[in-house]
């Protein structure tokens, strides 16, 4: 037993999918949405910011410290004596975001000093950064100079990534020069509670899977990229000043066993970056970017972004879902499943981002479905003004359509100087048939005409119209009086033709009938409008009626030849 082939509009639809599922690949890959993707995740991931920790403690180098301690740099005697405060605090941990990448020349007692605190406290951390020798050059690794990187408890790259409209979106957890060999600034801090050699699986997604050749040993190379769920606002965390802790002008419980990130925080000073979500006024520094990271990775709600493969999949197969579901019978209205799979694309997107802790742009699909959407109201819109201009019964144009056709090619006529002919016809007799053999035959008579009106008008321009009941009118730009009689003459051949088939031999077929024809041809310089036209094509019709129907008169009142067949040329 052979399978029914598929129907054309099930194949229409099945290669249409295809069609959307590719698109929405290449938007995807092609990366033109990711102004779009970042705005939607900046208003989705405000709903999936989390608390401060109240663990985490920003000590601010700001405006209040510059005036009590002076002018910045400061003798790193005080950064010795701020570690050692910190350390008296028993704080779980120091995170000094403040580069120390040269030696002190005018003091530098000063540097041995603060090497001697960061041994004793055994809990500091300390940045390493990359910076370009020259413009488009190679980059180094601008790290503390040898005393401090010795003393150390751990280093940390603090890179702050930056998109390009200047929001701080993300963050690489581990990035090195030539190999991503240091951990970011925050999590090396949250490694000091790790015993020694002991690895944890990082989140992320990843950017290095194979080992990369010498010739990038210049290169700065990152890996675990995760997006930064910041706080709100992102500066929510315990701030304390700088000349505070210093002085002992805080209680030491607000340090004890708490994680302590010192960094610049004075009005230009240091780098500044915006928050995801956040006004451009607004700006955090690089002490609470670090200090957001230490949060996300305490909280474990780090967001990974979804691999380019599985985005480009998932895309995919979300553009193409409501062409395929429109197949089935209960989804034949195509708009249904497309309204519900944007919704349930945007409802993915937020479940992902608050549960999964995964980044989905629904940008490039929803896209998609917008630009299907579009087209599919265009089409509805098109097909709903061409039934609104059309013959339920027979197809053809209707009286308004008629309308504005004969006032359009009159006025072209105008111009070109072209004649306009026009026929108007109604079917002999066509109550007395309705009433003898019933509507249905009479319908049938209708589309007969219809047809064959058709098969005679075929130019682009040409327009057959049921003006209403049994009355037909045809359209004939560029066609002489003579033309058009021929015409005349050639349908009523046609409808002869009809007649001489048998009756009934097919359900739908049209009963003999014959009809009468008004011919009116407008010539240049004759200023009658539409009006006038069709009343001169109408009142030749009458005259066709009153000599004794199944006839042809134009409106000089000449009859056209009857049984005689001919073709516009």
């Amino acid at each position: 037993m052979s399978t029914p082939a598929p129907s054309p509009k099930w194949k229409s639809r099945l290669l249409t999918a295809v069609g959307a599922a590719a698109l929405a690949i290449l938007v995807t890959l092609s990366g033109v949405t990711a102004p779009f993707d970042a705005w939607v995740y900046d208003r989705l991931v405000l709903g999936a910011a989390p608390e401060a920790d109240p663990r985490i403690v920003v000590v601010d180098i700001d405006q209040k410290s510059l005036a009590e301690l002076g002018r910045w740099p400061w003798s790193r005697r005080t950064h010795a004596q701020l570690v050692d405060r910190l350390t008296m605090a028993e704080a779980k941990g120091i995170a000094f975001n403040i580069l120390l990448s040269e030696p002190a020349l005018f003091d530098p007692e000063g540097d041995a000093l603060l090497a001697r605190a960061i041994g004793r406290s055994g809990r500091v951390v300390l940045p390493v950064l990359a910076e370009s020798v020259q413009l488009n050059g190679p980059s180094v690794e601008l790290m503390p100079i040898p005393e401090f990187a010795a003393s150390a408890a751990s280093l940390g790259h603090a890179e702050m990534v930056l998109d390009d409209d200047g929001v701080a979106r993300s963050v690489y957890l581990r990035a090195g020069l030539g190999s991503p060999h240091w951990p970011a600034l925050a999590l090396a801090l949250l490694q000091l509670d790790q015993p020694p050699g002991t690895a944890t699986e990082l989140p992320g997604r990843r950017r290095v899977k194979t080992e990369l050749p010498a010739a990038s040993s210049f290169d700065w190379v990152r890996d675990h990229e995760v997006l930064v769920p910041f706080t709100s606002p992102p500066n929510a965390f315990r701030h304390v000043s700088y000349t505070d802790v210093l002085n002992q002008r805080i209680p030491t419980s607000l340090l004890r066993g708490n994680w302590v990130v010192v960094g610049v925080n004075a009005t230009g000073m240091g780098p500044l970056a915006r928050a995801p979500g956040q006004p451009p006024a607004a700006s955090m520094s690089g002490a609470e970017y670090q200090a957001n990271l230490l949060n996300m990775l305490l909280k474990d709600a780090a967001i990974t972004p979804m691999a380019e493969g599985w985005q480009a999949a998932l895309a995919a197969l979300v553009a193409g879902f409501p062409l395929l579901l429109s197949i089935l019978p209960a989804f034949r209205r195509i708009w249904l499943p497309t309204v519900a799979t944007m919704a349930g694309t945007l409802l993915l997107s937020v479940a992902l981002l608050r549960f999964g802790h995964v980044w989905f742009s629904p940008v490039p699909a929803l896209l998609v479905l917008a630009l299907g959407a579009s087209l599919w109201i265009y089409r509805l819109l098109r097909q709903t003004h061409k039934q609104a201009q059309s013959d339920a019964l027979t197809g053809l144009a209707n009286r308004t359509r008629f309308d504005q056709a004969l006032d359009q090619e009159l006025r072209v006529a105008r111009r070109s100087g072209q004649p306009l002919s026009l026929l108007v016809m109604d079917i002999d007799h066509f109550k007395q048939l309705n009433d003898s053999q019933g509507h249905a035959a009479g319908d049938a008579a209708l589309k007969a005409l219809g047809r064959i009106l058709r098969s005679r008008a075929r130019r682009p321009r040409d327009l057959v119209a049921r003006l209403g009941g049994d009355e037909f009118a045809v359209l004939l730009p560029e066609t002489s009086a003579q033309a058009a009689a021929t015409i005349a003459t050639t349908l009523h051949v046609d409808l002869a033709n009809l007649g001489r088939k048998p009756h009934g031999t097919n359900a739908g077929s049209a009963p003999p009938f014959t009809a009468s024809i008004g011919i009116h041809t407008h010539m240049t310089g004759d200023d009658a409008g539409p009006e006038d036209v069709f009343d001169r094509a109408d009142a030749a019709l009458y005259r066709a009626k009153q000599t004794g129907r199944n006839r042809s008169v134009s409106h000089t009142g000449e009859p056209a030849a009857v049984g005689t067949s001919a073709t516009r040329v």
